[in-house]
């Protein structure tokens, strides 16, 4: 999700070159995101113990969506950036205004 997420704001704002050019960066971007994600799980599997399942499900699942608005404003554009069809703070015209980037 933060990986569909970051390319939708990258292609809106037009950032990169081409899709072949940020395919590397939502790699990166991406095996960051799985590693930290699969971190978490493993903690609270050793946290709940073995025989439960929904809570570190739901307490991961939580993290990932918490993790995503570092994630954005980390791997989104910079502010200098040249672009042309987002404002000039370069986030994104679906992005929440009331959570900033």
């Amino acid at each position: 999700m933060a990986s569909v997420l970051l390319n939708s704001a990258w292609v809106d704002c037009d950032i990169g070159v081409n899709a072949s050019a940020n395919l590397g960066s939502l790699v990166v971007a991406s095996m960051v995101m799985a590693t930290v994600s699969t971190s978490v799980w493993a903690l609270m599997r050793w946290a709940a113990g073995r025989r439960r399942l929904l809570t570190p499900f739901l307490l991961t699942t939580a993290t990932g969506i918490l993790l995503l608005w570092p994630f954005m404003a980390f791997w989104r554009a910079p502010d200098g950036y040249p672009v042309s069809t987002c404002p000039p703070d370069n986030v994104p015209p679906w992005w929440p205004t009331w959570l900033p980037l």
